[in-house]
């Protein structure tokens, strides 16, 4: 059984949103996850299409603000919505997987929160009792 999960959390000036689970890819995945809820309707997205993402980093935080950067960047650039995230693999220095998503329809998708960066403020990646978490603030 897994043990992911996110919510967002009231921050003063930007947004935020904590995230968990019970492995470092899971974590990773999961944070995806949370980000495509703050930008858009993540439950009307259908997983038709796939994008295989790779970054690097010098340790688990800037992998996973850049991993972050990229998925935002898809959106923001492409207009295409990340529904799920696969197959993820963290290995030292990198993090790859794949994004199961759609490019934006009108007709059936809301766009909610336009994000100016993904922040390194308060970004700390913690392990305890065989659970990651992570809280991650995003400037809008």
């Amino acid at each position: 059984m897994s043990t992911s999960g996110h919510r967002e959390i009231d921050h003063t000036a930007d947004l935020g949103f904590e995230a968990w689970a019970d492995s470092l890819p899971s974590l990773f995945a999961e944070v995806v996850l949370a980000l495509g809820d703050v930008c858009y309707d993540r439950a009307v997205v259908r997983p038709t299409d796939q994008r295989r993402l790779e970054v690097c980093g010098a340790n688990p935080e800037e992998r996973l603000v850049r991993w972050l950067q990229e998925v935002y960047l898809i959106l923001e650039s492409e207009l295409w919505l990340t529904a799920t995230a696969t197959d993820v693999v963290v290995d030292d220095g990198t993090i790859e997987g794949i994004l199961h998503g759609e490019s934006f329809d009108r007709s059936r998708h809301t766009l909610h929160t336009e994000i100016k960066a993904i922040t390194y403020h308060g970004l700390e990646i913690v392990q305890t009792d065989g659970s990651w978490r992570v809280t991650v603030i995003v400037d809008v």
